[in-house]
């Protein structure tokens, strides 16, 4: 599982890092949270990464849910020889949302290993 938040000194910048804190799969709750929308979401880019296993990022955007936020869903694969799948979702607030830069950071970073 993987949990995102804004960072609190960043607030006001234009693109907000996030403070990210992975849990191993073995140690994360099974139960499913959200929304039914969230969860659906979520297993759309689950399903993404099981039908092309050569991929790493299955991204999601969801601009017509909330008139005030653009829903976000990522999964990713682990490089470690499991191959686990962990997801998020991210809810940005629709005047922050650059779909653009959102291109332009998947072209730029989607076959980068950190």
């Amino acid at each position: 599982m993987l949990r995102a938040q804004p960072d609190d000194a960043t607030c006001n910048a234009t693109v907000q890092p996030l403070k990210l804190q992975v849990a191993h799969p073995r140690e994360c709750n099974t139960q499913p949270s959200g929304s039914p929308a969230t969860q659906a979401r979520r297993q759309r880019v689950i399903a993404m990464l099981a039908g092309h296993p050569g991929i790493r990022y299955a991204v999601v955007t969801d601009a017509d849910s909330d008139p005030e936020s653009v829903f976000l869903a990522v999964a990713i694969r682990s490089a470690m020889p499991d191959a686990a799948v962990m997801s998020c979702e991210l809810r940005i607030p629709r005047a922050r949302y650059d779909p653009f830069l959102l291109l332009n950071l998947i072209h730029r970073h989607g076959g980068t290993v950190h």
